[in-house]
């Protein structure tokens, strides 16, 4: 029971820092300076998670899809004070 108690409140601590970007990254400022070592590895596994997730994306789609290659033809201007057929 405690440890359900436990979870509720800090569930409940991230919510309230969510829900301001101001206090989210007033919490993020203080854990840098007190701890730079904890954010940088958390930084580091983020964005090796976000870049490992947009290749396997990638891949997929370009396994299932093929590669297209989209091109867009557009008209010629008319010159000034012209009419186009």
């Amino acid at each position: 029971m405690t440890a359900l108690i436990l979870a509720v409140a800090v569930l409940a601590a991230l919510c309230w820092l969510y829900v301001s970007p101001l206090r989210l990254a007033a919490a993020g400022g203080v854990l840098a300076v007190a701890h730079p070592v904890p954010t940088v590895a958390l930084t580091a596994l983020a964005v090796t998670a976000m870049t490992v997730a947009a290749a396997v994306s990638v891949y997929r789609t370009l396994r299932a899809e093929g590669w297209h290659l989209v091109t867009v033809q557009r008209p010629p201007l008319a010159p000034a004070g012209g009419v186009t057929a």
